[in-house]
């Protein structure tokens, strides 16, 4: 369900909506167990990587959720609000300021407006692209050590 075509998970009520490059799917389940049923398919649970990744990159707040190179989900709000996105940092194509809003265009030129600052998402990004560039490196010295 859950593939690097993914854009964005959004909370709708007691479903959530996955858009992906080419779809958009409603799925009758929450984000969080969406997320956890992927992880778990990596013999991991979403709890774990949280904890993983709280404890590597000292991140603490809205910790973006590594699966694969091809799908980092960054939680935009807080994980109870009734609008709460997971954005794909791998499928974005830029990032801009319109008005008082953050607009992401993905690589398919689908836009999302997002209620928060430039500046925030800005340090999102930055955090998911370290988190990214540390796992490739971690694999390709597994792969040559291994």
């Amino acid at each position: 369900m859950l593939d690097v075509e993914v854009l964005y998970l959004k909370r709708n009520g007691n479903s959530t909506n996955i858009v992906k490059v080419q779809k958009e799917l409603i799925v009758n389940d929450s984000i969080y167990n969406i997320i956890n049923i992927e992880c778990l398919k990596l013999l991991t649970t979403l709890e774990g990587r949280v904890e993983a990744i709280k404890q590597v990159y000292k991140i603490f707040k809205f910790v973006p959720i590594y699966i694969n190179e091809g799908l980092i989900l960054q939680p935009i709000y807080h994980s109870k609000a009734w609008n709460q996105i997971y954005i794909n940092i791998c499928n974005i194509k830029k990032v801009n300021k319109v008005n008082d809003l953050t607009v992401i265009t993905f690589i398919n030129e689908k836009t999302i407006y997002l209620d928060i600052s430039l500046d925030r998402m800005k340090r999102y990004l930055k955090k998911c692209l370290k988190i990214k560039e540390n796992q490739i490196k971690l694999m390709k010295e597994e792969k040559y050590y291994g």
